[in-house]
Formats: structure tokens, sequence, C-alpha cells
């Protein structure tokens, strides 16, 4: 049950950041949005943060090429050719997911005895 909860939630914070990344023209709000998501999905879901990061910061780019082909229709203009550029947003997705994972692992105790 757990897994099935991760994957809910980290697909639901992929939609949201999809659905602002389409809604505002703000490409700092929409990297906050991913680092401050990611960062708590990693601390939370603290296995797979690579596949995780992904998921969670790919939206930008389906987002960037599907105005780019007229699928969707958002507030700023599409760009003239395959918007690679926004394969940026994978850095704070990864680095979010990354960040909270090593957050969580540092929290687990050690037994010093062995």
């Amino acid at each position: 049950m757990k897994k099935a909860t991760q994957w809910i939630c980290v697909l639901a914070c992929a939609a949201f950041i999809g659905w602002t990344h389409a809604h505002t023209d703000e490409i700092p709000v929409v990297m906050g949005f991913i680092l401050i998501l990611s960062a708590a999905l990693g601390l939370v879901f603290p296995k797979r943060p690579w596949l995780a990061g992904f998921l969670v910061g790919i939206p930008v780019f389906l987002v960037e090429t599907l105005v780019h082909f007229s699928l969707v229709h958002a507030p700023y203009p599409a760009s003239a050719e395959i918007p690679w550029v926004a394969l940026v947003g994978l850095i704070p997705a990864l680095g979010g997911m990354f960040f909270g994972s090593a957050v969580r692992h540092l929290k687990k105790e050690v037994n010093p005895a062995g």
C-alpha cells in the first residue's frame, strides 16, 4: 500500500507542476514548486529518488512540447523549435529528490556497538 501511495503522490505532484507551467509564464515559480515538492517527496519516500525526480521534472518539457505543437494553450508564446531547454526542469527535480532522500537517510540512527 505504501508503494501505491508513493506513486500516487509523485504523479499528483507531476500533474500539479504541469498544470502550473501551463497556466503561468513565471519560470521561477514553476522551478520553485519543482524544488519544494521534490524535496518533500524525497523526505517522505526516499527510495528511487532518480525515478521520482524524473517524473516530477519532466512535465515542464512535456507542456512546452505540447505548447509548441499548439495542443495546449499557455500564457506565453510557443517556441520556434522543440524546447530542449525545458529539460532544465530536471535539475531542481533530481536535486530536490536526492537532497530529501539524503536527509531522510541521515536521520537513521547508527548503533555504534554494532
